[in-house]
């Protein structure tokens, strides 16, 4: 099975269906999607400001604790509405260089999270001083969600015509 064949089966669903074809249908996950964004994207910042020395109180390790409800809720709200959003239009978007650059940087973020959480975190929680590792983390981080923000607003404007 081909992903051209995987994204039209994709379309011809019945979320790809709603979302495409009508006006709530498709308002309704770009709406969530921001409001997702926000949530995660806010409490991510935060963290990283923190990292970076930025923000001086709560300690890291509270202000993680804190803003983690709202990091796993704007996670499945941007996810949910992203798929859904995908579905609509994926014959379009996976031949997007935006999309696809934006699934990269995705993938990098998502190992950098990754690594932090396994080799800094405990570091970083536990000192008032951030570890240079934290840093550089939290640097990269914050640098590659703008480069997502930057390329998910290209994806409207460049690939292939509808």
């Amino acid at each position: 099975m081909s992903v051209l064949s995987i994204c039209k089966a994709l379309e011809a669903t019945w979320i790809g269906t709603i979302v495409r074809e009508t006006y709530w249908g498709y308002a309704t996950p770009q709406l969530a999607h921001l409001l997702g964004m926000a949530l995660f994207g806010g409490a991510v910042v935060m963290d990283d400001l923190r990292l970076l020395g930025r923000l001086r109180r709560p300690a890291f390790s509270e202000l993680s604790k804190q803003l983690m409800p709202l990091k796993w809720l704007g996670f499945l709200v941007v996810v949910g509405s992203g798929i859904a959003l995908f579905m609509s239009d994926a014959t379009r978007l996976y031949r997007n260089w935006a999309f696809l650059v934006k699934t990269v940087l995705l993938i990098l973020v998502a190992l950098n999270a990754w690594s932090f959480r396994a080799r800094v975190y405990s570091g970083a929680a536990k000192s008032v001083e951030m570890p240079a590792a934290a840093k550089i983390s939290a640097s990269l981080s914050l640098l590659l969600w703008f480069a997502i923000i930057v390329t998910s607003r290209l994806i409207g404007f460049v690939g292939p015509e509808y």
